[in-house]
């Protein structure tokens, strides 16, 4: 035996799945206006985000100009589509390239404070005045302590006594 289940809105409102089309647009038109307020501060500042990125770390901002360069190379459809994509979207590009700039640089320190925990750190001094020491007092401290001992053996007087 079957059984049969019918869903049915309560509401008799011819209205409601307008209203729930117009609630999805306006909630996309408001996703709309927060991207484009986003993009727009990131397009003033990315001028700034990219000298940030070379000054901190030089290299990640060649280095992905090297990579546009060899898809040119390697496959030029797509190094011209990279091209294109990174002149439209400079902005998320020039954060991009900041935020790996600040990467590499964190990653840099890491390593760096590894390699003192291992290493160790060099540590500032104090340069003393040189005097001369007066090693003979020790040097006839050193002596009488030895002479006992060496007096003590017989083996010792036994040649003591044949010469």
């Amino acid at each position: 035996m079957q059984y049969r289940k019918s869903f049915q809105t309560s509401s008799n409102n011819p209205f409601s799945s307008i209203i729930g089309v117009v609630l999805g647009v306006l909630f996309l038109l408001g996703l709309f206006f927060v991207a484009r307020i986003i993009f727009t501060i990131l397009y003033y500042l990315s001028p700034v985000m990219l000298i940030a990125a070379l000054i901190i770390d030089y290299k990640s901002v060649t280095g992905y100009g090297k990579w546009l360069v060899d898809k040119v190379k390697t496959n030029p459809l797509l190094g011209i589509g990279g091209i294109l994509l990174t002149v439209l979207a400079f902005p998320l590009v020039s954060l991009f390239l900041l935020g790996k700039a600040l990467f590499k640089k964190k990653v840099r320190e890491v390593e760096q404070e590894v390699e003192r925990q291992r290493e160790g750190e060099y540590v500032d001094f104090e340069e003393l005045d040189s005097e001369p020491m007066d090693l003979k007092r020790l040097e006839e401290q050193f002596r009488e302590q030895e002479n006992p001992k060496r007096r003590s053996s017989n083996y010792d007087d036994f040649f003591d006594s044949q010469s």
